[in-house]
C-alpha cells in the first residue's frame, strides 16, 4: 500500500489501530492537503475496516491535526453514520478548540443525513475508557 501513495505522491490520511473493539483513526496533521484520489482510497480502506464485525466503537484522534477540509469530514461522517447503523458508536478525542470550529462548520455542509456529532474526550486514553464501559 505504501507504494500506491508513493506513486500518487501523498500518504494516507489515517494511522490506523484497534484496541479492544475500538477502532482508532488518527489524522494526519493536515488531511487537507492529500489530494482526492488518495482521499477516496482512504475512504474504501476505512469502510472495509469499519465494516468489520469485531469493529463496535470509532475514535478519530485528532492529537496530531491542525487543519481539515470538507471532504475529510465527509469521510469522517459517513464512516460514522455506517457504523451507527449497526448499532456501534463513535466519539473523538484530542481536537483543539479552532479545529473543533471547524468541523462544527464543515459537519454543517453535510446532507442532512450526515450532520452527527460525536463526544470529545481530551485524551484518547479517557475516550476509550468511556466507549469500552458503555459498551459493556
Amino acid at each position: 500500500m505504501a507504494g500506491l501513495y508513493s506513486v500518487r505522491g501523498d500518504e494516507p490520511i489515517f494511522v490506523v489501530e484497534k484496541l479492544s473493539g475500538v477502532l482508532i483513526l488518527k489524522l494526519i496533521a493536515d488531511p487537507a492537503t492529500s489530494n482526492y484520489h488518495s482521499k477516496q482510497f482512504e475512504y474504501n480502506r476505512m469502510m472495509k475496516a469499519v465494516s468489520e464485525p469485531e469493529v463496535q466503537q470509532l475514535l478519530f484522534d485528532f492529537g496530531d491535526c491542525v487543519n481539515v477540509d470538507s471532504v475529510t469530514v465527509g469521510i469522517l461522517t459517513s464512516l460514522a453514520v455506517h457504523l451507527n447503523e449497526f448499532g456501534g458508536r463513535t466519539a473523538m478525542c484530542n481536537c483543539s478548540q479552532d479545529l473543533g470550529r471547524l468541523m462544527d462548520r464543515l459537519i454543517k455542509l453535510e446532507p442532512a443525513g450526515k450532520q452527527t456529532t460525536w463526544p470529545h474526550y481530551s485524551s484518547r486514553r479517557q475516550a476509550i475508557e468511556t466507549l469500552c464501559s458503555e459498551s459493556n
